[in-house]
């Protein structure tokens, strides 16, 4: 008979058991937390790449920046601008300097910061319009265009001009022929707008693809679209309540597409949104009949011919009165209707009965005179409607019978 073996059943130490499963759990831990610790010195080095690549692309658009300018510079009357600007870059630079006098590894940021907001600024300055009307020059270099009549690109009677800034396309207020005449900036005729749509056209002004022209012959205000050239809607109507028009006259937008009106017959200006929906009403006892406005960055701009005619300068909010310019005391300035800004915020006025038009300063000094009383090209004849186009031509309406529609340039 075979002997039989067994075999004899293995002991196991349950203290053993629990110091190798406690050492394994250790050391899954600490695989774990060396993972998580190179990880964050992996993103910490690419954060410290991304800083660096983009503080440079920062220094670089800086430099591009300043050389850009100072090409601009060399070309216009700005260094008024350049100076401002080296002034306060000098100045940020100082404050950052007393405020973080100890060098660190986050230096950076600071230099980024201080990077960004000179871009910033000079990015400001440099999309600012440059091109100034070359006043002196505006007896010779004259595009006449335009013909008295009633048929298509005819003029009878002229009011308000506005501009197209991303085409310098001319858009004239036909007044007697009820429509919109479409001119481009070389005198060129193209195309009309409104016919049989508008009652005696007087101010119009142009935000995006959308055209805002105030009517006299029924007191509203008439939005129409480029994209098919179509009527959006009519608002208004003879009245003192709010979103209703006593003779409204020339209007203008700000950069968001506010619609301000010179409600001249109520003394305000009526401000509105871009669908025409009544905001406010802008108003002070000096502001009597105004017949035009214009907004820039912070200000808006009120032409009143009651009495001595004048530009009145008001905050954005239209609260108070910040300045009064009087062009009426010995500048010759008789019968203002129509104005204008050019990019250095100079006030071009085109003035009916000295049949010119004056150029001030934003002091109010008369810089230039403009223009005689004759039925000839480059000369002017009860001049209306006036704008400047984005490449620095002087568009202006007037009753001369040979030319109505001048550009200057």
């Amino acid at each position: 008979m075979a002997e039989r073996f067994t075999i004899a059943p293995q002991v196991v130490d349950p203290i053993e058991t629990h110091i190798n499963y406690t050492i394994d759990g250790l050391i899954g831990l600490l695989n774990v937390r060396r993972a998580q610790l190179l990880k964050q010195v992996h993103n910490m080095r690419e954060d410290e790449k991304a800083a660096e690549i983009a503080r440079k692309e920062m220094t670089t658009q800086l430099t591009e920046a300043q050389a850009y300018l100072q090409g601009h510079l060399k070309e216009n009357p700005l260094q008024f601008m350049q100076e401002r600007i080296t002034k306060e870059m000098e100045d940020k630079l100082r404050e950052l300097r007393i405020n973080n006098p100890v060098e660190s590894v986050l230096k950076w940021q600071c230099d980024t910061c201080e990077l960004e907001t000179c871009i910033s600024r000079l990015g400001d300055i440099v999309q600012e319009p440059v091109s100034v009307p070359k006043y002196s020059t505006f007896q010779t270099s004259t595009i006449a265009t335009g013909k008295k009549g009633s048929g298509p690109g005819q003029l009878n009677n002229l009011r308000g001009v506005a501009i197209h800034e991303a085409t310098n396309q001319i858009f004239v207020a036909n007044y007697s022929n009820h429509r919109i005449e479409i001119f481009s900036d070389t005198g060129e005729y193209l195309n009309q707008l409104g016919v049989r749509q508008l009652n005696r056209p007087w101010g119009i002004t142009i935000h995006g693809e959308n055209v805002y022209v105030s009517c006299w012959g029924d007191s509203t205000i008439n939005q129409f679209t480029l994209t098919d050239m179509s009527l959006v809607r009519k608002v208004g109507g003879m009245g003192s309540n709010n979103g209703q028009f006593n003779y409204p006259c020339q209007l203008t937008t700000d950069p968001i597409g506010q619609v301000f009106i010179a409600d001249s017959d109520n003394n305000r200006i009526s401000v509105h949104d871009t669908d025409l929906n009544h905001l406010r009403n802008i108003t002070h006892k000096s502001m009597a009949q105004p017949v035009d406005v214009k907004v820039s960055r912070d200000r808006v701009y009120v032409l009143c011919l009651f009495n001595n005619p004048c530009i009145h300068v008001l905050t954005l909010e239209g609260y108070k009165l910040h300045s009064l310019i009087t062009c009426g005391q010995g500048m010759g300035v008789l019968c203002p209707v129509f104005f204008c800004l050019d990019s250095l915020n100079n006030f071009v006025i085109s003035d009916q009965y000295s049949h010119s038009i004056r150029v001030f300063s934003p002091e109010g000094n008369l810089l230039h005179k403009i223009g005689t009383k004759r039925h000839q090209k480059g000369m002017l004849y009860e001049p209306k409607g006036i704008a400047i186009t984005p490449n620095g031509r002087l568009v202006c309406m007037s009753k001369n019978e040979n030319y109505p529609l001048q550009i200057f340039y």
